[in-house]
This record gives structure tokens, sequence and C-alpha cells, in this order.
């Protein structure tokens, strides 16, 4: 087996959910890879542009490459959480692009750390597992008058290999600005064309993720937004176009209808 390329990706969104995605070149028949986190529901494959199925024992996926082709796998990892931060625990021993938005804040990191640079305003750490990262998204300031601050509590904290505390903070920027803060590959173009929010493209990639369409409350329960809220989103995707809702058996199935690629 000839690996070209292979550099995971763990990209946090806004909304605190995590999705991890591998695109690379690899050559042999049916190819063994060991998934760098459990995956929490349902894995995408692609190849070369195809949906395609797959064998998954627990971390263990097998793909049928037949060749040499183009790989594209993305899933949201399961999650665990301590005093309120959210946890991704990484079993391999490999690479890891961890991507971080501006509104993040990473309690610990026991991954090994090798790089470590602002891009977009946001931050994207090279590390190398096993290990794991806590994180929490900071709440967006409130109009209300402002108090004085009280010092943080992680102000004095030493930074260690295992330990380091990153707190991002910056100004208002436009909305134009986040949206371009995105990983590699993703999906810019459509929020650029189409105004839409992190927590819309969010719901897109979930969607896309599960091979082009999922039922509402499966959305609501693997993202962890409210029902309503997921209900407010569909609707206004499926106004612009972009998805469109089916009753299956009761229950809203939604199919992406424009591939949300500029």
């Amino acid at each position: 087996m000839l690996i070209l390329l292979f550099v995971w990706v763990l990209t946090i969104f806004s909304n605190g959910t995590p999705m991890m995605s591998l695109n690379t070149t690899l050559t042999g028949g049916f190819v063994n890879l060991t998934l760098p986190a459990m995956p929490q529901s349902y894995v995408s494959l692609y190849v070369n542009g195809t949906p395609m199925p797959y064998i998954l024992n627990d971390s263990c996926i097998t793909i049928p490459v037949l060749g040499t082709a183009n790989v594209a796998i993305t899933y949201i990892p399961k999650v665990f959480t301590i005093d309120g931060f959210v946890g991704v625990s990484i079993i391999i021993n490999d690479t890891i692009e961890v991507v971080v938005p501006n509104d993040a804040l990473i309690y610990n990191i026991t991954l090994s750390i090798t790089n470590m640079s602002v891009v977009n305003g946001g931050l994207v750490i090279l590390t190398r597992g096993p290990g794991s990262i806590l994180y929490t998204i900071v709440p967006k300031p409130t109009t209300s008058a402002t108090k004085p601050s009280r010092p943080s509590p992680y102000q004095g904290l030493p930074l260690t290999a295992l330990t380091i505390v990153v707190i991002v903070i910056v100004a208002v920027v436009s909305s134009i600005a986040m949206l371009i803060v995105r990983r590699r590959g993703g999906h810019g173009g459509l929020g650029t064309t189409y105004g839409l929010s992190d927590y819309e493209l969010s719901v897109i990639r979930y969607i896309e993720s599960r091979g082009g369409s999922a039922f509402e409350g499966d959305i609501s329960r693997d993202l962890g937004l409210p029902r309503t809220t997921v209900w407010r989103i569909v609707r206004r995707l499926e106004g612009l176009g972009i998805v469109e809702v089916r009753k299956v058996e009761g229950k809203n199935l939604v199919i992406i209808r424009r591939k949300p690629m500029a």
C-alpha cells in the first residue's frame, strides 16, 4: 500500500461540534485504515468522488480502493465531557492537524505538539497522537453594561509539553471573514454565496457525511442542536433550494439537492 499524503484533520466548529476528516491517495485492493478517534455514528467514505460502502470494525475501516484512488473520509468522533469541557480522544500514533475557531478555548491537550500557527484568525495546531484534547466554546459577550472583569482562573497556568491553555480573543469580525475560516477543501464558496451561518454549514456537512440525506432528529442529536434550531435551519436551506424535505414514516428526511461546493 502506498500512501502519498496522510494527514487527519480534526476541525472544531463554532458550535462546539468536532469533525474528523482525511483526504489522501491510496494504492491497493482493499485497504485497512485505523480511524484516529472512535466514530459517533456514520462514516462518510468517497473514493474518487463516489460514495462507497465499507466495513467498519471498531476503529478499523476497510476501504475498496481497487487500484490507485483519491479517498475522502469524514465523520463525527465520539466525545467525552469533564467539568463542562468537551474532549476528543486520539488513539493512533499519526499526525493530526487540529483546526480551532477563534471563539474556542483549549483547556488541556495531551497530544504531542509539533507546530502552532494562526490562520485567518483561527488556530491551527499540528500534533501527533495518541492523546486527547479538551476544549469549550467561549460565550459571546452581551451588550449589557460592562462590569470590572475578574482575573481568568487560567492566568498564570504554566505551559508544559503536555498542558497548554490557548485563549484566542479577537475583536468583532465581519461575517464574510468568519465564513472563510474553514478547513481546507471546505464549503466556503456556498457560505459566501448564500450568506450561511456556521450552524447552517455544519448541518450541510453533516447531511453530506450521511451520504446526502439525514433525518432532522438525527441532525439534532448528533450535532447537539435543539430541534427547533434544526427545524429553522432546514427551512431556510429549503427556501434557498439547497435541500429538499420529504416525509418518511412520519419523520422529516432532509436531502441535499445542490452540491454545496463553489
